[in-house]
């Protein structure tokens, strides 16, 4: 039987305390396979969760980068979006390794919000700094947002090794 945590935040950032703890960090930029592995372990602990398409920001000063749905070309085995996990009024990203590989952005790896909770085009954000936010919105009008499968065995493996680290089982 799953342990109770106190509240579906403790549970999150548990999660995201764990994660790349357990997670091996070649998976870092696999934001299909991350988002996944989340939902898996969440839903384990009775969280209803979902994978959802969606296009980040970083946004500094001056500067905005995204990651996402950004009209690239089609690359062989390359999609131009992005996904993650929500569950309950939580998004959870552990992909945003993204920004460091593609734009020498330190910032952390794995981020875990609060949604917003009207509807709205954005939905979530994250002040890191005085000076730079995360901004998580819908993906733009006309986008393909049919994301690739991830090897469900590899998903089961990952949130395995997560679930027994947060103390839900073998």
């Amino acid at each position: 039987m799953a342990p109770k945590f106190e509240s579906e935040q403790a549970l999150i950032d548990a999660l995201v305390r764990a994660f790349y703890q357990v997670v091996d960090t070649q998976y870092r930029t696999g934001c299909t396979l991350t988002a996944n592995v989340a939902c898996t372990v969440l839903r384990h602990f009775g969280q209803d969760a979902q994978v959802e398409p969606c296009q980040v920001w970083c946004s500094l000063p001056h500067q905005n980068y995204v990651i996402g749905f950004v009209g690239n070309a089609p690359q062989e085995r390359k999609w131009d979006g992005h996904v993650v996990c929500t569950s309950g009024k939580f998004l959870v990203d552990a992909s945003l390794f993204h920004f460091q590989k593609e734009f020498g952005l330190e910032i952390p790896w794995v981020a875990a919000v609060q949604r917003i909770p009207v509807p709205s085009q954005m939905m979530a954000r994250h002040e890191l700094s005085s000076d730079t936010t995360l901004k998580w919105l819908y993906p733009p009008p006309g986008s393909d947002t049919h994301y690739p499968e991830v090897p469900q065995s590899l998903v089961q493996e990952l949130a395995g090794s997560l679930i027994s680290t947060l103390g839900g089982g073998p």
